[in-house]
């Protein structure tokens, strides 16, 4: 029986600078904070039940802004201009 010697070729991954990473992990929380929001606000639960959370957080959840509100990436704005 003959194994198979097909390999997928590798692809170069572009590098994330630290400025963009931390960019992208601060919308993860926003994203989170969004989803809270929706779920305590929609579904009426009560913050106890959602994370059990204290009242400076659940300002913070409160606070979440939508991926429209939320500021851009300056690196990817000004590829975004610099393309048209």
């Amino acid at each position: 029986m003959r194994t198979s010697t097909w390999r997928r070729k590798a692809t170069k991954k572009a590098k994330t600078s630290p400025a963009e990473l931390a960019f992208a992990y601060q919308n993860q929380l926003e994203d989170f904070d969004l989803m809270a929001q929706d779920t305590l606000v929609n579904l009426h639960y009560t913050p106890e039940q959602f994370d059990d959370t204290d009242y400076y957080r659940l300002l913070q959840i409160m606070g979440a802004r939508s991926k429209e509100d939320r500021p851009v990436d300056p690196a990817q704005l000004y590829s975004q201009l610099t393309k048209g």
